[in-house]
């Protein structure tokens, strides 16, 4: 058995959520090498979980406040886990500050994608598209797509809770039904459900803004940056990491718990983003995004990034 068969089976081979994707892809760039006497352990901080005879590295891509990884706070916790690799440098600051993660240990190495290669956009109509698990701020767009002010605008979305695996879709998919009814009953949305990796980035390719009024608190955004890969604008919360994540790029809309004042502000910022798409000014900047993006979050810079770092630990 491989290294990296021995890590693939501590995921679940039936979720496809933005960690595990990260973690299938780690495997697939990284040499087999350097994950000799690594126990890699993804978002569980679980004290079954650590390998005695390994060296234990826990990558957290959840939030503070997630019971997965409660342990953390525990010192005795700390004296097992040899490193701690956190997706971005919010969300590193968020456990420094609520745990006092030993410094030390802890590391950030981003989340990265693929090179996506952009295609020319459809120019008869404006394509939206949120691509992204329902309770983020799917009922939020909902409401403000139906105030747009424009005939040429359509919203495609490839959101369902499959992607964790069908176990959570029992238990969870009925709690977003009124959602996807409310976009099937709409002629300008077209509800597509779950997309594979592949056919979501293809999809991707052919829209134009990723209308995503985030009301969830990201670590990353592995959709936001697939999307500004792609070229398409985002029109986002400035809520947990992403701020980090799309910036320069993104528009930006300050989050209001008070999700109407929300919604009034996402609504007129997005408005704005579909008038002004095909000026020379936004697709000069597009450009610069997705050069950019490709780079900034490349898997074959990342994956140089985790080869450093593992190679360091064992000296």
């Amino acid at each position: 058995m491989s290294e990296k068969e021995r890590l693939l089976k501590k995921i679940n081979p039936n979720c496809f959520g933005g960690s595990e994707s990260q973690f299938r892809l780690l495997m697939k760039y990284v040499p087999d090498e350097n994950f000799k006497n690594i126990n890699l352990i993804l978002n569980n901080s679980s004290f079954d979980k650590i390998e005695k005879d390994k060296i234990n590295i826990l990558w957290i891509q959840h939030f503070v406040g997630v019971p997965e990884i409660k342990n953390i706070q525990s010192k005795d916790y700390w004296d097992k886990i040899d490193y701690f690799i956190f997706n971005s440098n919010w969300n590193y600051e968020k456990f420094r500050y609520k745990f006092d993660v030993p410094e030390h240990k802890s590391i950030v190495i981003r989340n990265a994608v693929e090179e996506i290669i952009p295609i020319k956009k459809n120019k008869d109509k404006i394509k939206l598209i949120y691509h992204s698990t329902p309770w983020r701020g799917l009922s939020v767009l909902l409401n403000v797509f139906e105030k747009l002010k424009s005939d040429q605008v359509e919203l495609d979305v490839c959101s369902s809770t499959i992607i964790y695996g069908k176990e959570f879709y029992d238990k969870s998919d009925h709690k977003y039904q009124k959602l996807y009814e409310k976009c099937k009953e709409s002629k300008k949305i077209n509800y597509l459900g779950f997309l594979p990796n592949q056919k979501l980035i293809e999809h991707i390719k052919t829209c134009h803004i990723f209308a995503f009024p985030s009301i969830w608190i990201e670590t990353s955004c592995i959709s936001a940056i697939e999307a500004m890969a792609a070229g398409c604008s985002v029109v986002t919360s400035n809520l947990g990491a992403l701020y980090e994540t799309c910036t320069p790029f993104a528009n930006f809309v300050h989050f209001d718990q008070n999700l109407k004042n929300f919604e009034k502000d996402y609504l007129l910022t997005l408005q704005k983003t579909i008038d002004n798409y095909w000026s020379d000014e936004n697709q000069e900047s597009l450009d610069l995004q997705v050069k950019t993006i490709n780079k900034l979050y490349s898997w074959k810079i990342r994956a140089q990034d985790w080869i450093n770092f593992l190679q360091k630990i064992k000296y």
